[in-house]
């Protein structure tokens, strides 16, 4: 006779692991108190209890006795008998009810969609596909609007805490950040704030916190928001070692900005203006001529677009049906986003008859100054050059942005822009307007109209230049290919590390392998010519190279 098999019974030991006990057809089975799951008796084990809480509650594992004493009470006064069988059930409506939030949050609908909507619906297609037992079970899913909105602030401070402890648990704890304070549709002035750090050996960006700004927008309104969410969440100015922000007084000025505010706690981050912010202020360069025709391109959007109401505007768009056109209305123009300025024109000189004939049907002594000039072949041909400069700025503009946008990159993208402005000057001095699509249509191109066109680009060369300053080649060259860099161009205090470095065979072999399979990736080394830190030796050459192609060194930080 096979001797039975002993069954593990439950212990109140077991609690420390997060678990209670529940009883099912008179077999014992452990029940998280956490997360309200219940395993087979077979998992009545600490080794096993102790895997569930470290990899489905990897925050709470610290946690003391009496945290899991006190979520085991609570556990207990939800359920309504002893199997737990309500309460899985009341998880699964939970369950959902967080998914169908969650859609609600990323849509961006109301939050009273999913009470009047979403359930609506939901209950039509059960009833009529699986019958009024079924849709009945659908009552138990909680969506109401403050039910909803309470979801999407739990899931919010979930994310948080996340990305919080990811920062910690970084190497060295170290994280960079990206400032900027903008306004919102409702004219009230929001501070965002982003992060990047490394995770799994690799970088990471994600959104950290955004706050209002109720009165001021000053350094000082501006520093005591970040510094009170650092105290608040355990995160150390010491550990910060990279801040962008936009090139605004209450970001960098030097008496009392909120870069030197940061300065004075940690003299070690490095502080960059932000790239993208620097090219829409170098674009933002016009001669008078040109200026003079963007602007009456703006006020000939706002004709249709404002003047009366929104009467010429539905105007317009039925002139624009009527004539099968491409597009048929304008797009308003605003400074606040950068990429506006070549929309705006581009879509006027596509609707350019359009327009013309709706201010020719209108007797307004406005709208005849703007007929005439949408008939002058000279506004025309200086448009057009808008239009085509515009779109190549603002294709500039999008390259440099998206996620793990790095420095190297934008370095290859401005110096070659650079590079293009001049060809494109020398080109235009000879008459050759190829790489303008637009202004190579016009066959009236007046010597004035060249010059024009010169001197703005030269210009735009020259304000390039100004906002992004020469970067030195030779940390270029550090940063991609380390392993054929002078040992001459490395901070005096790790030359001799640099070297170990360089002459390690397994480093380089594995910086070889990476470079054929990682994008390129961009790291801050600003740090090599500045300070070392004394935990630089707890890192071996091949921690600096893994997951990196040439951006060795970034976790020395």
């Amino acid at each position: 006779m096979e001797a039975q098999k002993k069954k593990r019974r439950y212990s109140e030991e077991y609690v420390r692991f997060g678990f209670t006990v529940i009883i099912k057809n008179g077999t014992e089975m452990p029940q998280c108190v956490i997360c309200a799951k219940v395993l087979s008796p077979a998992a009545m084990k600490p080794s096993l209890l102790q895997r569930h809480l470290h990899g489905c509650h990897q925050d709470l594992k610290g946690k003391d006795v009496d945290y899991f004493k006190r979520r085991e009470t609570m556990l207990n006064r939800s359920k309504l008998d002893h199997s737990g069988s309500f309460h899985q059930s009341n998880k699964a409506a939970l369950h959902a009810s967080y998914v169908v939030v969650l859609k609600i949050a990323q849509q961006k609908k109301p939050h009273s969609t999913g009470e009047t909507l979403v359930m609506p619906c939901t209950k039509e297609i059960v009833r009529i596909m699986l019958g009024e037992q079924h849709a009945k079970k659908l009552d138990t899913v909680p969506l109401s609007d403050n039910t909803v909105q309470r979801r999407i602030s739990d899931m919010s401070t979930d994310i948080k805490d996340q990305v919080v402890s990811e920062i910690k648990t970084a190497p060295l704890g170290i994280f960079a950040l990206q400032l900027d304070e903008t306004t919102d549709v409702n004219n009230c002035a929001q501070l965002l704030v982003f992060t990047r750090y490394i995770k799994d050996d690799d970088f990471k960006e994600d959104f950290l916190f955004c706050h209002p700004l109720e009165s001021s927008t000053t350094s000082a309104d501006i520093f005591e928001l970040v510094n009170s969410f650092f105290e608040g969440e355990g995160l150390h100015w010491e550990n910060l070692c990279g801040c962008t922000t936009d090139g605004a007084p209450a970001m960098l000025g030097s008496q009392s900005g909120f870069k030197t505010r940061v300065k004075a706690i940690n003299s070690k981050v490095k502080h960059m203006h932000c790239m993208i912010h620097r090219q829409a202020l170098a674009a933002k360069t016009l001669p008078t001529e040109l200026k003079e025709v963007l602007d009456d391109t703006v006020k000939m959007v706002n004709f249709p677009k404002v003047k009366c109401s929104q009467f010429y505007s539905r105007l317009f768009r039925l002139l624009c049906s009527d004539l099968y056109s491409v597009h048929e209305t304008l797009l308003y123009h605003t400074e606040v986003r950068w990429l506006s300025r070549g929309n705006v024109v581009k879509r006027v000189f596509e609707l350019k008859d359009e327009l013309g004939l709706f201010f020719s049907c209108n007797d307004k002594k406005v709208t005849q100054v703007y007929l005439a000039k949408l008939n002058d072949p000279k506004w025309i041909t200086g448009l057009a050059y808008i239009v085509d400069i515009f779109s190549r700025l603002n294709i500039l503009n999008k390259s440099l942005q998206g996620a793990d946008a790095v420095v190297t990159d934008a370095v290859d993208k401005l110096k070659s822009f650079q590079m293009k402005l001049k060809l494109w000057e020398t080109k235009v001095k000879k008459g050759n307007f190829e790489m303008f699509e637009a202004l190579a249509e016009r066959q009236d191109i007046s010597d004035q109209m060249v010059n024009l066109i010169v001197d703005h680009l030269a210009s735009l060369q020259s304000e390039m230049k100004r906002y992004f300053p020469d970067v030195s080649e030779g940390i270029l060259k550090l940063i991609r290919d380390p392993f054929h860099t002078d040992v001459a161009s490395v901070n005096d205090e790790i030359q001799e590390k640099f070297i170990d470095f360089v002459n390690d065979s397994s480093a380089s072999d594995l910086f070889e392998k990476e470079s054929s399979l990682v994008s390129e990736d961009v790291l801050d080394l600003d740090f090599l010519l500045g300070d070392t830190d004394d935990e630089l030796d707890d890192f071996l050459p091949l921690q600096f190279i893994k997951k990196l192609k040439g951006m060795f060194l970034y976790t020395l930080l």
